[in-house]
């Protein structure tokens, strides 16, 4: 009985181990920017370039933002103030038409490089 059950560990093992490799080789299931900017509701105020139904008429266009000077009209454009935007408008412009969202961090970053690629 032994043997057996040491035969199945090592083969359960084994498994465990190619899994692990074959699992690192696909592609990764985490939403992407347009599906991100869908569940936070942001394509109900903005217009957005590469995201289906962005055509919101309450806040700015947001085709072009890299080639801005400023974000919400006193923020400088930068990656990091803009992920800090996506998370915190209203700290940084109380009572703005922009709500805070919950944003998390690793879906602020993913947005912010998204709109930073849009030419």
């Amino acid at each position: 009985m032994k043997p057996l059950f040491m035969i199945t560990g090592a083969v359960l093992i084994f498994r465990a181990g190619c899994s692990r490799q074959t699992v690192a080789h696909r592609a990764p299931t985490s939403p992407g920017a347009a599906e991100l900017m869908a569940h936070y509701g942001c394509p109900t105020c903005h217009v957005i370039q590469g995201v289906p139904g962005a055509s919101g008429k309450v806040g700015p266009s947001l085709n072009d933002l890299a080639q801005r000077s400023y974000l919400a009209g006193t923020l400088q454009n930068s990656p990091d103030n803009l992920v800090l935007w996506i998370q915190h408008p209203q700290r940084f412009h109380p009572g703005t038409a922009m709500p805070e969202m919950g944003v998390t961090a690793e879906n602020a970053n993913t947005i912010a490089a998204f709109l930073q690629a849009q030419k």
